[in-house]
């Protein structure tokens, strides 16, 4: 038996992805700290945020400067080269060419051909301008809803549609079974969008009208009109042709002098392609995958552009790879660019670089801080950069200063962790470092309730910020404190999900001893005491009242809120006036005021401990909410 020669170079980088995927995927069940990331080199998503950022000078979500840099890479390999993205590197292409394999093997495969094969070229190309579309509108990637790729890495989580995904699933797989490369050549838009670029004569055409049209002619046209103009002169070049002609530069050429019409290449090629047929391989469907040549038992019959050069493809596809990966690591495009000033205050801007703002995660972030700053007096502009948590505020630097911005965008904090149950409290001044915005606050918060005996802490705004912490003295050293705060991770339960976040505070200075306060101090400092006066209570005199006295056994931060509902609730009373809450020794205590001799201390016992609050609104409307608020009684 002869055994069939392999095309060894491309079964190498096909395998060579899907194991990294594989890695990707594995990795967090040995390392907590890693997030998996499968669209860190995602081509496709890459053009797509290259779209959005040239149309709304913002990037789609998730998406960094290394996509951007993968998508020019796929564009000029399909110029140059083909559609070499699919060929050797798709995790689709190859999925679908191996179920098409099996398919084959059991005589159930079928290839499209005449008007329906051209026809049902149509679908990607829909799905191209539908991706676009609402991906620059929304600057959210919108092929993630349905790409069967991301749902299966991420497990049909994050934006995915199950009903689109599972739709996109079914067309990839039981498609292909049956159908030649059903999945690339009828459905996949990243197939439609390089197929717009290899035929670059079409490409070159629609954007030079374009631009004449608005630049010379002044003539506004929306983008959706160009999206359009690609998608609808993409489909029909090359539903009526199925050729490619100068462009890509490099293709499969034949030798019809010494070809013996074996047909070996026709049926070694995955697209089905009739290379026997032609002297030059410039189907719209070839990826340069070399896989005719391979199988060519006639030496120098097939080649590339004539000249023994199999080895090029693979080798241009991952040096255009490294050269992506190499640019984006120097460069970063941002993520949103919005500048609001006058066109001599953008002129006349000053820039202030605001790193470490852990918070901007993403598009919808950065938008929520340029939003926060055009609230700051003289400031004109922002720009977020999410890949190093960057932001660059431009400024009047008549109206404001750096200072003042860094200290509009900073929030104090009062955090209340627990209730503690000793009477002297532990405080300790510090400064911090690498300390700023909201994100900062949580990882604080994080790394405090996880060591037993911290109760809360303070900041305000300074550089560094300057913190108090409030602790169980008998437990922490300053030295122990400032080790614990300089902690180099943290790892959060998230539901059933841990994430290692890394760390980066500093404290600059610390004081060498610790202050003690009592309970009551400590609570007024970060929780200071309810009171709320109703029913006319200014009417009364002390000796008209009397006082139901309760302990709260389950005193939490967001207390306040139950007791305004419990205030709106005995407000119905109207002989109920006051709602405090006291500090005393290490309990937190409800004093219930209410008029003597014209309601009884039983009714409201019987009030504060309903399992419902009736709550009204100034409004008129009205609500019942479950009372949380466990009492105890003398």
């Amino acid at each position: 038996m002869i055994k069939k020669p392999l095309n060894h170079i491309r079964i190498i980088l096909q395998w060579a992805i899907l194991l990294l995927i594989t890695w990707v995927f594995l990795r967090p069940i040995w390392d907590a700290s890693y997030i998996s990331d499968f669209e860190s080199y995602c081509p496709f998503g890459g053009m797509q945020a290259l779209s959005t950022y040239m149309v709304s000078d913002t990037l789609a979500c998730t998406m960094t400067t290394l996509q951007i840099f993968m998508g020019i890479a796929l564009i000029v390999a399909a110029i140059m080269f083909s559609k070499l993205f699919c060929g050797y590197l798709c995790p689709l292409g190859t999925l679908t060419e191996w179920i098409g394999k099996a398919g084959k093997k059991f005589k159930l495969r079928y290839t499209l051909k005449g008007i329906a094969d051209r026809a049902f070229r149509v679908f990607k190309y829909a799905l191209l301008f539908i991706t676009f579309y609402f991906t620059i509108s929304s600057s959210e990637l919108f092929c993630k809803k349905y790409d069967p790729y991301f749902a299966l890495t991420s497990g049909f989580g994050g934006d995915v549609v199950l009903l689109f995904a599972l739709i996109g699933l079914a067309v990839l797989i039981i498609g292909s079974f049956f159908i030649t490369q059903f999945w690339c050549k009828y459905f996949c838009p990243l197939s439609a969008a390089t197929n717009i670029f290899a035929n670059f004569i079409l490409f070159i055409t629609i954007t030079a009208i374009y631009l004449v049209l608005v630049l010379l002619f002044k003539i506004h046209i929306s983008w959706i009109w160009l999206l359009a103009a690609y998608t609808t002169g993409g489909f029909f070049a090359e539903a009526f042709s199925l050729r490619l002609w100068i462009f890509p530069l490099f293709k499969v050429t034949r030798n019809p002098d010494t070809c013996t019409l074996c047909r070996k290449c026709d049926r070694a090629c995955p697209m089905d392609i009739k290379v026997s047929e032609l002297g030059r391989v410039n189907h719209i469907d070839c990826h340069l995958c070399c896989d005719c040549i391979v199988k060519c038992t006639e030496n120098g019959v097939l080649k590339i552009n004539r000249k023994p050069l199999r080895w090029l493809p693979p080798v241009i596809i991952v040096v255009l790879i490294a050269a992506g990966i190499l640019f984006s690591s120097k460069l970063e495009v941002p993520t949103i660019s919005m500048m609001w000033g006058s066109e001599q205050q953008m002129k006349d801007a000053k820039i202030v670089t605001l790193e470490n703002m852990k918070s901007i995660k993403c598009y919808g972030s950065s938008v929520s801080f340029a939003e926060q700053m055009k609230d700051v007096k003289g400031v004109i502009g922002v720009k977020t950069f999410v890949k190093h948590k960057t932001v660059e505020v431009y400024y009047d630097e008549a109206l404001t200063d750096p200072e003042k911005i860094k200290k509009s965008i900073f929030i104090p904090s009062k955090i209340f962790l627990i209730n503690p149950e000793i009477e002297q409290i532990g405080v300790i001044s510090l400064q911090i470092q690498n300390y700023f915005d909201a994100y900062d606050e949580f990882l604080l918060t994080e790394i405090l309730k996880q060591q037993k005996g911290f109760y809360g802490f303070t900041t305000i705004f300074g550089e560094p910020i300057d913190a108090k912490l409030y602790f169980n003295p008998s437990l922490f050293t300053p030295e122990k404190i400032k080790s614990i705060i300089e902690a180099k991770e943290i790892s959060i339960q998230n539901n059933d999900i841990i994430i290692v976040e890394k760390l980066e505070f500093k404290v600059s200075s610390i004081d060498k001893s610790i202050s003690k306060i009592s309970f009551s101090e400590y609570m007024d400092s970060l929780i200071p005491a309810y009171d709320a006066k109703f029913n006319k209570f200014e009417t009364y005199a002390d000796s008209d009242l009397e006082i139901f006295k309760a302990e709260i056994k389950n005193f939490t931060a967001g207390m306040n809120d139950q007791l305004s509902y419990l205030v709106s609730h005995v407000s119905g009373n109207k002989y109920i006036v006051r709602v405090q809450t006291k500090y005393e020794g290490t309990k937190i205590w409800l004093y219930v005021f209410f008029v003597r001799g014209k309601t009884s201390p039983n009714d409201v016992k019987n009030a504060i401990l309903a399992k419902e609050f009736d709550v009204m609104y100034s409004d008129g409307s009205s609500e019942k909410i479950l009372n949380e608020i466990e009492f105890g009684f003398n």
